[in-house]
């Protein structure tokens, strides 16, 4: 009864972590798709190559920085980031990969915690 009980206890908090992780990376997706939209075709030249924060291209990899507190705003940087949610210690750390394919950008949001490849989670996104 006690290893069942500790199986379920496992796998509630696997579960949790993934929902977790999948937000952070809704919340990552949304802030790319909403600076496109917003800065139109000013999006290449804040984000590109240089003179722009450079997390355009393979193999670039920016973080998305976004404040716990309500109405503060999500910012993309080339300096690692993470984030600690509640009381738990781990410490997820949000990625993006944005590729760019014509007029549209491809988008890959990674949230990660701890170490494995069972504690991380991607999501594709086209945003045009």
């Amino acid at each position: 009864m006690l290893s069942l009980n500790n199986a379920t206890v496992r796998i509630t908090e696997t579960t949790e972590l993934k929902q977790i992780a999948l937000g952070l990376n809704e919340q990552s997706l949304a802030f790319v798709a909403l600076e496109k939209r917003t800065k139109g075709a000013e999006f290449a030249n804040t984000y590109g190559s240089p003179p722009g924060i450079d997390c355009i291209g393979t193999n670039k990899t920016c973080y998305v920085v976004c404040p716990i507190a309500t109405g503060g705003t999500c910012l993309l940087q080339k300096t690692r980031a993470t984030v600690q949610l509640g009381t738990s210690k781990l410490q997820f750390e949000p990625k993006v990969i944005i590729r760019q394919a014509g007029k549209s950008y491809l988008v890959n949001a990674t949230v990660s915690w701890g170490n494995g490849l069972q504690k991380q989670m991607t999501t594709a996104r086209i945003i045009e």
